[in-house]
């Protein structure tokens, strides 16, 4: 996990995410193993840690009658922030992150999103150069998520973040790093694009047909441009094709093709998408954990 970088453990539920952050913070006494951060021993020196490490658990540990600001001003004293830049620091938070209305109000009367919102802005005040979060934006909308996103990509110059989730478009948008975890294990590591590339299913191509029945030569069509091409799944008037990443050089006369067919094969519209991450994340949880997702077999297929 690098510095000025920001590392999204993903993972279904009971994966082990909270669990990692739990032993890392000293939460959990560790089994084995060992965890160096800025060249201090996690753990055998976490007083040490402590003086550098912020954390959003999973749920809010808040004091009820202490207003936001109130709380900002406590944590950071706790953590031995610079009294000079103590306020300054204090009012850039509360505004990024959109608590300037409600900095005065208790915290017992704050709204569950602005809960996780002051428990993300505890964990960065202080100038906290080792930050975990875990699953910050749960219970946030959506335009507090997208938010909240925005200012972590600003706060992260200098600092280690480390946040977990199991939102797939969370963890696209914010992830330099993505670690996908299943069943306490990490099972690969990597950017975004890597793992798209190196995991991805190839590129999914779905069609809306104007019957429920699917036309019987569509099949034999894709498979005179595309070697390997496999039906992924069929729902009422819809109908998807997973046709490999090797095969892209011939999409040019396909649609060329295709265009002229689309009544001769009852087609009423089409669309292509590449494998996203989502697609990654089923694959290989599929791999990993069968008994768990058992149930979305008929809809994975290894690459050509």
């Amino acid at each position: 996990m690098y510095d000025s970088q920001i590392f999204v453990l993903l993972g279904h539920n009971g994966a082990g995410k909270s669990t990692v952050i739990s032993m890392l913070t000293g939460l959990i006494e560790k089994s084995r193993g060992n965890a160096n951060c800025f060249d201090v021993n996690m753990f055998e020196q976490m007083d040490e840690v402590r003086e550098f490490m912020g954390v959003c658990p999973q749920h809010d540990v808040l004091f009820d009658l202490l207003t936001p600001r109130e709380h900002l001003d406590i944590f950071y004293d706790f953590k031995g922030g610079d009294p000079a830049r103590k306020q300054q620091e204090i009012n850039s938070l509360i505004e990024d992150v959109g608590l300037t209305i409600d900095q005065n109000k208790k915290a017992k009367n704050l709204s569950g999103g602005n809960k996780r919102k002051l428990s993300v802005c505890i964990s960065l005040c202080g100038g906290s150069r080792l930050v975990m979060l875990d699953e910050p934006t749960s219970g946030m909308d959506l335009g507090a998520r997208r938010n909240l996103w925005d200012m972590l990509k600003s706060y992260k110059k200098d600092r280690i973040i480390i946040l977990t989730t199991h939102y797939m478009d969370e963890a696209n948008v914010l992830g330099d790093r993505i670690g996908i975890m299943c069943k306490g294990t990490l099972q690969c590591i990597g950017s975004s694009l890597f793992l798209k590339n190196r995991f991805g299913v190839g590129y999914k191509i779905t069609f809306v047909k104007k019957r429920k029945r699917s036309h019987p030569g569509l099949e034999k069509f894709l498979q005179s441009y595309f070697n390997g091409v496999k039906k992924a799944n069929e729902v009422h008037e819809e109908i998807s094709y997973v046709i490999p990443k090797t095969q892209a050089q011939n999409f040019g006369g396909f649609f060329e093709a295709l265009d002229q067919k689309l009544d001769d094969f009852d087609i009423r519209s089409y669309g292509v998408s590449m494998s996203n991450l989502e697609d990654v994340f089923l694959k290989i949880n599929q791999e990993f954990a069968p008994d768990l997702f058992g149930d979305l077999k008929q809809n994975m297929y290894e690459d050509s």
